[in-house]
Formats: structure tokens, sequence, C-alpha cells
């Protein structure tokens, strides 16, 4: 079974995102962050989106950013980033429009493209924008991320969507011009490295998998996947297995009524009582309370 948040890849190992079509490559998504961890992605579409209640927190490789309720916030095409809540047991609600630049853009190379999105998908400096409401451009660029909200429930709103999504775009870059300077494209092997390693272990976490599998996704050795593992996320590759199978086992004990033996062999545990160890361990409570309080 597939929860709605779990992360899925296709054979290029990039996300695939729940609801995007090729005809129409844009979706919206109305996330509870209060429980569960948006766990390591990317994706070539790009995100515009705001947090409704609560506050969240974006984690890229090198940067943190806290968005506030009312606030929005934007993350540029092949950003790797997690999402969570920023504070723990407090509700968080994400809304989330997510689009491939083609959708504003049309064929590659046309004016759109050449002119408004190439330039800030192609500026490396632009990770995650944070748009703090309280300034004439951003709260008029929040205003027109709330009709596109209010838009999602009528049909037949295609030209309407990428109407809002186009002036939204202009406004974002009014934002972006005041905050950042361009930057080439440019990706570490470290990275590329890293996202061939992640994907890995979202496909196969349920399997039982070892060091030297993940590393040779990567083309390294075993040693040098800790290193980037170390480097980058601060945490073995096996720490990171662990983690993400808790996380997904969370999900399990939320959005399921499933029995805690099944959701241990699920998210990897051939031992149901050792994952209750390290469950409890984590989130200082059994797989029971947890279900039961969340």
């Amino acid at each position: 079974m597939i929860l709605s948040d779990t992360i899925t890849v296709d054979q290029n190992q990039v996300e695939q995102i729940e609801g995007m079509t090729y005809q129409y490559p844009y979706t919206m998504h109305e996330r509870d962050l209060t429980n569960i961890v948006i766990p390591w992605h990317w994706h070539e579409e790009l995100e515009l989106g705001y947090i409704e209640t609560g506050t969240s927190k974006i984690v890229t490789l090198d940067q943190e950013f806290l968005i506030h309720q009312g606030d929005g916030f934007f993350i540029n095409s092949n950003v790797m980033d997690m999402k969570q809540n920023a504070v723990s047991g407090k509700k968080v609600l994400e809304i989330n429009h997510i689009f491939h630049p083609t959708l504003l853009s049309g064929h590659f190379k046309s004016i759109y493209d050449t002119k408004y999105i190439a330039p800030i998908i192609n500026n490396r400096s632009i990770t995650v924008h944070v748009i703090r409401k309280g300034h004439k451009t951003s709260d008029r660029l929040l205003s027109v991320l709330r009709k596109l909200h209010e838009m999602n429930q009528f049909e037949h709103k295609e030209f309407e969507t990428r109407n809002l999504l186009s002036e939204a775009w202009i406004l974002l870059m009014k934002e972006l011009q005041e905050h950042y300077t361009a930057a080439p494209a440019k990706y570490s092997d470290g990275q590329k490295q890293l996202k061939n390693m992640i994907s890995y272990i979202h496909k196969n976490y349920s399997e039982k998998i070892s060091v030297a599998q993940i590393a040779e996704t990567a083309d390294i050795s075993e040693r040098e996947a800790v290193r980037v593992f170390q480097k980058t996320l601060h945490m073995s590759p096996i720490e990171y297995l662990l983690t993400f199978r808790l996380n997904e086992a969370a999900r399990y004990l939320v959005n399921t009524t499933d029995s805690i033996t099944s959701i241990s062999y699920y998210t990897g545990f051939s031992d149901s009582a050792y994952f209750g160890k390290m469950f409890k361990q984590k989130y200082g409570m059994t797989p029971t309370e947890y279900r039961t309080t969340k």
C-alpha cells in the first residue's frame, strides 16, 4: 500500500509527484505536517506555497528555513530538501502549488523560457526563498497563492490556474531580484552521489539492504558513501535508513489501522520487538501510544 506523501521515483531517480500529469503539469497538495516529515526529495517541478496553520521548517543541504503561519515559500527546481513541523505538538497545514516550468514557459527556448523562467531555475544561489508577509510585493504574491487554492474547488479551471501562476511568477521575480544575484548552475559530485543513494533507500527501505548496496548505486566505496552522508546529512547511511523507516512507520500508524506487526514488516523491520524499541527511542512512546495520541 502507498500513503499519500510516500516518495516514489522514476527510472532517472527523480521524484514522481502525486496528481501531476503530462497533459496538465500542475497539482495542489494540502499537507498536514503536524506529525510527519517529508523526507529528502527533489524534482524538476517548482513549488510555490504557504503555511495556513502553524510553523514549518524546510531544510536543504546547507540551510534551514522557518515558514510561519501566513508566510509563503518558493522551492527551486531540483533542490534537495526535507520538510517538517518546526514546533513539536503544534498543528501545521501546508498549501503547496507544484508545477512544471513548461506550464508557464511553453516550448523549450521560447521567450517565456529564456527571459523569465530559465534565469531563476539556473540560478543555483536560489534554492528556497521565504515569502514574508507584511510587504507590498509579498502580500500580493501570497494573495494570488490563496486565490489559486480557492480555484481548485472548481472544474474547468486550467486556464485560470495558469493565468494566476503567471501572475504569481512575475511577483516572485520582483521578490527574488531584491535578494539574489545571478549564479551559474553547479552541482557537486557529492550531491549527485547522495541523490542516487537516497533514491535507492527510498525505493528499497522495506527490504534488507547494506551499505555496500547503497554505495554501489553511486559507484563509490562503502567508506566514501559514509563520508558523503556524514558530510551532508551528518549521519551514516544506516542511520538515515533507520530514520526513514521509522518515519514511514509513523505514517502507517496515523493513516491505517494495520497491526503493529504488519507495519514493522512493511517498513523493513524483521523483529517487531526491535521495531518497538527503536520507535520509542525516536518518538518517546510506543507505536500503540503514538497511534492513540496522534
